[in-house]
């Protein structure tokens, strides 16, 4: 009998790409997005994650249909940027609700199933950003330290279950996530802050063009879902961003952040 999983994002960037990876390698595969979308061998499943309603009928109708469910891969997000002191509140709100609770939404929609498979795996999809603080990006770092956070605390509270829970991340993809996210606008930013703002975006703008495929993150994925043990985290990016994540822990405070303010003007 083929294993079934849902992979949230399918409508972009690594969720997209993962998708029919899993379907080519004989799993059920269900396709969360706001949109429906045609991706060979997925079905689709239309749901805002941050509807947590709907994220619960739309599983409900995966398990109505399956009847089990063996792996959900988290890979849905958004991104944004602006300036903590004028940065608006429903834009900031808009992030956290979408890459914290979205998750909290998936996770409470499908634990239950997943926890009574005999193979179930929970990958959540966090970001380098996720471990350190980037100046302009506060609310995405937030919320993706957020979704650490949460995998960590799941892990422990799903001991004695079948379920392996682990947390993925992903250093800078290349999708179109900068042009359709917000930014806000440097005028809006005071003085002290308007240059460095537009030195960092435009850095995270060309970081993101020459980041990796999406497809050599979700291929990682398929590996990792394959594995009988699975790690408690999972690094993918170039080495020096692999790299960042280590010198964060080690090296003292205010020498990172001088590190860190130096690569990002």
């Amino acid at each position: 009998m083929p294993q079934v999983a849902l992979i949230t994002g399918a409508s972009s960037g690594v969720g997209q790409a993962l998708a029919p990876l899993l379907a080519e390698g004989g799993w059920r595969v269900y396709g969360m997005s706001r949109r429906s979308v045609a991706l060979p061998g997925v079905m689709a499943l239309p749901a805002d994650i941050t509807d947590a309603e709907a994220v619960h009928q739309a599983v409900d109708k995966l398990l109505q249909v399956e009847g089990r469910l063996d792996a959900v891969v988290h890979c849905a997000g958004i991104g944004g940027a602006g300036a903590v002191e004028t940065m608006p509140l429903l834009r900031a709100r808009a992030i956290m609700d979408t890459n914290y609770w979205g998750s909290w939404n998936v996770c409470q929609a499908t634990l239950e199933a997943l926890r009574r498979s005999p193979r179930g795996r929970l990958l959540l999809v966090s970001s380098i950003a996720g471990h350190m603080g980037i100046p302009f990006r506060s609310v995405y770092c937030g919320s993706k330290a957020a979704v650490l956070a949460l995998s960590d605390s799941l892990r422990l509270e799903v001991r004695g279950s079948q379920l392996q829970v682990s947390c993925i991340s992903p250093g800078d993809i290349a999708t179109n996530a900068i042009a359709t996210q917000y930014r806000q606008p440097a005028a809006e930013l005071a003085p002290l802050y308007r240059a460095r703002y537009l030195r960092a975006d435009a850095g995270m703008a060309a970081n993101v063009d020459h980041g990796m495929p999406a497809e050599r993150v979700a291929r990682r994925m398929v590996a990792i879902l394959g594995k009988d043990s699975l790690a408690p985290h999972y690094v993918i990016g170039e080495p020096v961003q692999k790299l960042s994540t280590l010198a964060r822990r080690l090296l003292p405070a205010r020498t990172w952040e001088w590190v860190l303010s130096r690569y990002y003007s």
